[in-house]
């Protein structure tokens, strides 16, 4: 059976169907899902932060670690390069002394001693060109160039000691005192025995007499 609209108006379609109320509910699931899907979200990305927080913190050790023992090491080779430059030193006072020619082996040996009995008073050069020793040198401190000064004077050998000047230097952050002193050697006088020769009496002779 077909129908057929005469009056030309369109037919009424089917009445929409209504929307159930949204609920409390429904709102408060849909929150609790947001917040559960954003703190999946930022547990993971602080997963990831806090890995890689822990990565650069063993990065950051390890470099320290290395840092600490290339210190210790820089400080070892420094140590040597003073000992060898002491040794240096030691070696460029002997060469100096027997190249200057300063004198025979008694000044050297009376020198050496001296400067032995302090522990950082070092002697770069020692010439005797003006007739007196001119002695040039560096010491740790004050008071170790004192200590060699005051040996100088009371060794015996060493007389008229004059201290021309002494200055700070900074050499690889050490503070050392360098010094130029002149002095006049002395040598010792060989030891008198005091005793003389008893004259001997002549065989024969005939004893003096007195009470005459």
């Amino acid at each position: 059976m077909i129908k057929i609209n005469l009056l030309g108006v369109a037919a009424p379609g089917p009445a929409p169907r209504e929307r159930p109320p949204v609920t409390i509910g429904f709102q408060v699931g849909t929150l609790v899902g947001a917040l559960i899907v954003c703190f999946l979200v930022v547990g993971v990305f602080y997963k990831m932060w806090s890995g890689a927080i822990d990565n650069l913190n063993i990065e950051l050790k390890k470099e320290q670690a290395e840092q600490a023992r290339l210190a210790a090491i820089k400080a070892e080779n420094l140590r040597y390069q003073e000992q060898v430059q002491q040794l240096d030193q030691r070696i460029n006072t002997i060469q100096a002394l027997q190249a200057s020619r300063v004198g025979p082996v008694e000044i050297m040996s009376a020198l050496g001693t001296v400067v032995n009995k302090t522990s950082d008073v070092y002697l770069y050069t020692a010439s005797n060109t003006t007739g007196r020793l001119a002695l040039r040198g560096q010491a740790g401190s004050v008071e170790s160039m004192a200590v060699f000064l005051a040996s100088l004077k009371s060794s015996g050998v060493f007389d008229d000691v004059q201290l021309h000047r002494f200055f700070e230097d900074d050499q690889h952050g050490r503070l050392t005192y360098k010094f130029d002193v002149s002095c006049m050697y002395k040598p010792p006088q060989p030891p008198s025995t005091g005793t003389t020769a008893a004259p001997t009496a002549t065989p024969g002779a005939p004893a003096g007499r007195t009470g005459m």
